[in-house]
């Protein structure tokens, strides 16, 4: 299966080039616009309650990073990244797992999470909006959601879901117990080519009008091209996202079609003390380090 061209995106979204209002700048090009799958009933409400749920299991199975200095960099850009996007009004929210594998996760609803590993991997405050950007291309999609609600429908739970999510009660908590538990269920719920495609562009768009250079996702895909070995720790985030050379080219097409006015490379002050937070903790976990037994 390959990427989706220009035209398949556009044919996707019922959509012709004339039809997109863009703001000045963006004149020439094209956004995908999201939709929403048919089996996906749940409510804007109902769709963070699951995002909430789901990230209270995860939270008892992986360590959390407590640091002020990343809780307020992330938050912020993942803030300002998610109020561009094509769903400004959900509650954007990021933090931060203690594992070196170099990676990044999105769950329903807005919540987001980074492994150290990426934070310790980027090389300037592009790459790390990029990636983040993209999360965020996936949780607007409802690519998570929608596997998630596939699952249900497959072990005949979906309406148990339904009728529970909005209820103060264990009953989610249960059902993704059944299902494997929160880390096995990311691990598993891997996105297609066509979601990874969709998830770069609306990352692209989010990012030019939230004032990042959508080079630095770009660069980020490049490096992991570049090292594509089974003994690179990029190597672990490549084998997650597949055809780097494909996205970073899509990007590089795109990039020709837009007005950039954000810098190439891009370091700030909070940028920089990010990093220097990182240099004085002692060294990442190399795997995801599982806090309760059961789950793994």
């Amino acid at each position: 299966m390959t990427l989706l061209t220009r035209r398949q995106l556009l044919f996707r979204a019922g959509l012709t080039a004339s039809a997109v209002m863009m703001p000045p700048g963006l004149l020439h090009a094209v956004e995908p616009r999201v939709h929403d799958e048919p089996y996906n009933t749940l409510t804007p409400e109902e769709e963070i309650a699951l995002g909430r749920k789901f990230s209270a299991e995860l939270e008892k199975n992986v360590e959390i990073l407590h640091n002020p200095v990343f809780n307020t960099y992330l938050n912020g850009m993942v803030r300002k990244l998610g109020s561009a996007s094509q769903r400004p009004r959900w509650p954007y929210q990021a933090k931060v797992i203690n594992t070196a594998v170099i990676n990044a996760c999105a769950i329903p609803g807005g919540f987001l999470y980074v492994n150290r590993g990426l934070l310790d991997a980027v090389r300037d405050e592009n790459e790390l909006a990029g990636v983040v950007a993209h999360e965020v291309g996936h949780i607007v999609a409802r690519h998570t959601t929608n596997k998630l609600i596939l699952n249900f429908i497959a072990r005949n739970l979906y309406e148990k879901v339904k009728k529970n999510i909005l209820l103060d009660n264990n009953v989610i908590a249960r059902v993704i117990e059944i299902l494997g538990g929160p880390v096995v269920l990311l691990a598993e719920l891997r996105y297609s080519r066509e979601q990874e495609a969709e998830a770069d562009m609306l990352g692209f768009y989010e990012m030019l009008r939230a004032g990042w250079n959508p080079i630095g996702l770009e660069r980020f895909f490049t490096r992991l091209e570049q090292n594509a070995s089974p003994l690179d720790p990029l190597y672990a985030v490549l084998s997650d996202h597949p055809a780097s050379a494909e996205r970073a080219a899509a990007i590089r097409h795109e990039l020709t079609t837009v007005k950039v006015t954000a810098p190439a490379e891009m370091k700030t002050l909070s940028f920089d003390a990010m990093k220097g937070t990182l240099r004085l903790m002692p060294p990442a976990p190399r795997q995801v380090k599982q806090t309760t037994q059961g789950n793994s």
